[in-house]
């Protein structure tokens, strides 16, 4: 087995790639070749797994710049080959494993291995789900088409996203009237085709509910919950204070509005123009990319003890790779893939735990964590991005960061699927909100114009976010209304609500529909609360941070004890306090309360 990284897929040729494919597959086979099948073998089984990982999606990324075709039978060899498969599961059943990590790393190899059996080509519910997609998608592609021959009509001309147009359109306009007329028109164009929309997503979760009861359980958020160490209860309690509070928010950041634009009512249709105001004809800069990352090593090298050095650029590559270190030692890597190129398109940006961290009996495999930031360079070439992309970039930092520092040995789960799902966000929120401090600035060289441009860059976003609470409460609220109860749809959800919380006064059913079309909600039916969670976990640990200078913030040790459930599952999952994400994005953040977040020690 190799050890470390396998080897890096060269741009000019993949000899050397295939070979060390084909070496791996030889191996596999020899390990399966026995009737039974030893702890050892196991570990390096998942080695080999990681490896072939890693490789396939390193290619996936860089289709701009290779051909990688003629693999593609290795990527189908190892993950397409259902005989394999039943082969290691029933090796899987027969091994005891001595190593308690390694026999749960067994358990939950066994289970993956059946579902995948259970979902080959014939199984009954083979489809159901994509089926169901697609027809939403198209029904949302028709609401774009409706709302872009909207905007004709106003004499627009532009192609970009229809809501981004008219936002534009309607924040330019000065007549208050004219704004809220606008807003009725738009909201009402967009609901036209809203019962065929609430339909297929009724539908979606009905598919859901069933596969719970398949799976033995009383609803499809059960089965969710199997995934998390919090209990139903405690997680609705959160939803519900979140709820209560983004509605007083709400009321508080309506007022503001009104105020400022004199608009009588309405206040969200008015929200663009009052943020134009706030312009005024300052500067919006865009903030370089090496600067930016030399402000989020340094929080990571002073904090966590992190060293980030960049590897050796390779030839014709657009990925930024960085050895990490800790303690003088190399823990894993990071490669960050920022630019938009003209491979295949991504919707958004994420990071890939592509391979996890081993180490047994000579097999050394360290954790890589690959970021995808599709950003557009400046019209001049350079490295400069938008502050929004900047609040993206430390986001998903913090991703690769908590992707390195899990301290599981062998998770047979990818990267952060090994936590528990409430915990996914706490600390690549807490690594975003980095582009509200002081010494931000600091590391961009930045005129006083565009020092100016940045104050304003972060009231907008604070200003964004407030205004996103609702909306990010009640999409919770109704993911986990829908997925607990045995029935129902999602307009008697909204229904509920608006009865009990009266949501009804500053959102409409048609604000929420195509959130149900999103990877998260169909992965982990009921789960959105993990994004309350996060945020409010995050503002509550990041208070202290924020008036205080990186290098006076304290030790490293101090930052693995807070951070300590973001690292090991086995940890319990504190509920936060839900008005410290208020309290933050109104400028008067609230400290993190003393002993809410306990943890030890450092990766192994």
């Amino acid at each position: 087995m190799p050890v470390d990284l396998p080897v890096v897929p060269d741009y000019e040729s993949l000899d050397q790639t295939d070979a060390a494919l084909d070496a791996m597959m030889t191996r596999l086979r020899a390990l399966l070749e026995p009737d039974d099948l030893s702890e050892d073998a196991f570990v390096e089984i998942c080695a080999i797994y990681n490896n072939v990982a890693y490789i396939f999606l390193y290619l996936e990324s860089n289709e701009a710049h290779v051909n990688y075709e003629r693999l593609l039978p290795w990527r189908n060899a190892f993950h397409q080959d259902a005989e394999a498969d039943a082969a290691l599961h029933d090796r899987l059943l027969a091994l005891r494993c001595a190593h308690p990590e390694t026999e749960e790393a067994r358990t939950a190899y066994i289970a993956h291995l059946r579902a995948k059996l259970a979902a080959a080509p014939g199984h009954k519910n083979d489809g159901v789900d994509e089926q169901l997609l697609v027809e939403a998608k198209d029904i949302l592609d028709g609401v774009r088409h409706d709302g872009a021959v909207l905007l004709q009509r106003m004499g627009s001309t532009s192609r970009a996203n229809p809501n981004a147009t008219f936002y534009k359109l309607a924040s330019s306009t000065n007549s208050a009237a004219t704004r809220t007329k606008l807003g009725r028109v738009w909201r009402a164009t967009r609901d036209r085709r809203l019962g065929e929309l609430t339909s297929v997503v009724d539908r979606m979760v009905d598919a859901r509910r069933g596969e719970s009861r398949e799976q033995g359980a009383h609803s499809a958020l059960a089965v969710t919950l199997r995934r998390c160490r919090v209990s139903e209860e405690a997680a609705w309690r959160l939803v519900e204070q979140y709820l209560i509070g983004s509605l007083e928010h709400q009321e508080r950041l309506d007022s503001e509005v009104l105020a400022a634009t004199g608009a009588p009512d309405n206040a969200m249709d008015h929200f663009g123009h009052y943020v134009r105001t706030l312009q005024a004809g300052r500067v919006v800069p865009l903030f370089p990319v090496e600067g930016c990352l030399s402000f989020i090593r340094h929080v990571a090298k002073t904090l966590f003890g992190l060293t980030f050095t960049e590897a050796p650029a390779r030839s014709n590559s657009h990925v930024l790779a960085f050895d990490v270190e800790l303690d003088g030692r190399l823990i894993g890597h990071v490669n960050l893939d920022l630019w938009q190129t003209d491979s295949r398109r991504r919707t958004a940006n994420t990071t890939k735990g592509i391979r996890n961290r081993t180490q047994w009996h000579g097999i050394v495999q360290r954790p890589v964590a690959y970021v995808s930031c599709r950003f557009h360079r400046a019209e001049d070439g350079s490295n400069r991005i938008t502050f929004q992309n900047v609040h993206s970039l430390f986001h998903e930092f913090g991703h690769a960061v908590n992707h390195l520092l899990i301290r599981k040995r062998l998770p047979t789960q990818s990267g952060l699927e090994y936590l528990p799902l409430e915990r996914l966000e706490d600390l690549s929120m807490w690594f975003e909100k980095w582009v509200y401090h002081s010494q931000f600035a600091d590391h961009l060289d930045l005129s006083p114009a565009e020092l100016d441009g940045l104050q304003l860059c972060q009231d907008v976003k604070r200003l964004e976010y407030r205004r996103s609470h609702v909306d990010r409460a009640v999409t919770a609220a109704l993911d986990f209304e829908l997925h607990r109860r045995p029935e129902g749809g999602i307009e008697g959800a909204f229904r509920r609500l608006d009865e009990q919380y009266g949501i009804g006064a500053h959102c409409t059913l048609g604000d929420f529909p195509p959130y149900f079309t999103w990877p998260m909600f169909r992965a982990n039916p009921g789960a959105n609360f993990a994004y309350l969670w996060g945020a409010s976990t995050s503002a509550q640990l990041f208070a202290p941070f924020l008036g205080t200078a990186v290098e006076d913030a304290g030790e490293p040790a101090a930052l693995w004890e807070m951070f300590a459930p973001c690292f090991e599952f086995d940890r319990p999952s504190v509920e936060p306090d839900s008005a410290a994400i208020f309290a933050f994005y109104e400028g008067r953040p609230r400290p993190a309360a003393k002993g809410a977040v306990t943890g030890e020690g450092k990766a192994e």
